[in-house]
């Protein structure tokens, strides 16, 4: 699998690492955060052809803002994440991505189904939603901007950044 994944700032993966912390009092073992959003998650075989075409797709696209404004659980996949409003330029992408290849892309990512966030914690035995009020009440609504594009590829041990776009 190769994702598209819009590059979190180091403020911005700062402030989510911090809100991480509040899962430790109890006992959950947050991963390391990788700062970013998902945009795409490409499930065929072609991957050079569909990283090629979507630095087509994002020819003229500068840096965009990305406001996150909640913490929440997501319970299907046993998640405490960071979302973003979906839209602007975020979304503009995304829809981009998605017209070109929805059938390629996976069911988190496909056009009816995709829910920008970026993941804070994944533990299927925790108490979640205590979790979650535990961190929301340190959470702050914040802006950042995204300045590039990566592809990154789903490995056994975790990912490889493929390439890169600077916006």
């Amino acid at each position: 699998m190769l994702c598209v994944i819009a590059k979190l700032d180091s403020h911005a993966t700062e402030k989510l690492r911090m809100l991480q912390k509040a899962a430790a009092s109890y006992g959950a073992v947050p991963s390391a955060l990788y700062g970013h959003i998902t945009i795409a998650a490409y499930t065929s075989d072609n991957d050079m052809d569909f990283v090629i075409g979507c630095k087509e797709l994002l020819q003229g696209v500068g840096p965009f803002s990305v406001l996150f404004d909640k913490i929440e659980v997501l319970s299907e996949t046993s998640i405490i994440v960071a979302t973003p409003q979906k839209s602007g330029v975020l979304l503009t992408l995304h829809n981009r991505i998605a017209a070109q290849y929805d059938a390629f892309l996976d069911h988190w990512t496909c056009d009816d189904t995709w829910y920008p966030h970026t993941t804070l914690l994944y533990d299927p035995h925790a108490d979640l939603p205590r979790i979650c009020r535990t961190i929301q009440e340190a959470f702050s609504p914040f802006e950042t901007v995204v300045k590039s594009i990566e592809f990154s590829r789903v490995t056994e041990t975790g990912y490889e950044i493929v390439d890169r776009i600077t916006l």
